[in-house]
């Protein structure tokens, strides 16, 4: 037997041949679980309830709560664009970290988040590492905000910008334009 080989066969050939019959396995496991009795279910359940990672974010019922957690005073966005409800879900990150606004469309089909911290750059803040043709910074009440958008005229998915000590960002599925964000802005 050579180094790399398994009984004449090689090492990549042995390699895909494990990698196969796993999914095989797992195909079939799976299948199992399709048809699995009532009885079996809950042990099926239990093998599953503990995947992924916690999730960092707390649902809060109101902004001075999310205030409280974040030690700081959320500047409130002071217009939300039409498709979207007044009223958000409110959330905190870690307990400390960010707060978090989530506006929804009326079918819940569309989001905007507005996102404030201390901790965070804005550029963690936002998360959205789209390639936009259009990433420009444009003053707002005397802060430098940096919009990104596709450069169709339509408006602009991202703003950035820091005021205080805190990093604002918001970011939206509708895109916003300029006169949108102007009378959004503090």
């Amino acid at each position: 037997m050579f180094r790399g080989e398994v009984m004449g066969v090689s090492a990549d050939k042995l390699i895909i041949g494990v990698c196969l019959s796993l999914f095989v396995i797992t195909g079939c496991h799976l299948n199992e679980r399709e048809h699995a009795s009532d009885s079996d279910e809950m042990v099926i359940k239990e093998e599953t309830s503990v995947v992924g990672l916690p999730n960092p974010f707390a649902k809060v019922n109101s902004i001075p709560e999310a205030e409280d957690a974040i030690g700081r005073n959320i500047p409130l966005l002071r217009f939300i664009p039409e498709v979207y409800q007044d009223s958000p879900d409110i959330f905190v990150m870690n307990e400390s970290e960010m707060a978090q606004l989530m506006y929804s469309s009326a079918d819940g089909s569309e989001r905007m988040l507005y996102r404030i911290s201390e901790k965070f750059s804005t550029e963690l803040l936002n998360g959205d590492y789209t390639k936009y043709a259009i990433n420009k910074k444009i003053i707002i009440r005397g802060h430098a905000v940096l919009v990104k958008g596709n450069g169709d005229g339509q408006g602009y998915f991202t703003a950035e910008w820091s005021v205080g000590g805190l990093n604002l960002c918001i970011l939206s599925d509708v895109p916003l334009t300029e006169e949108d964000l102007k009378r959004m802005i503090n």
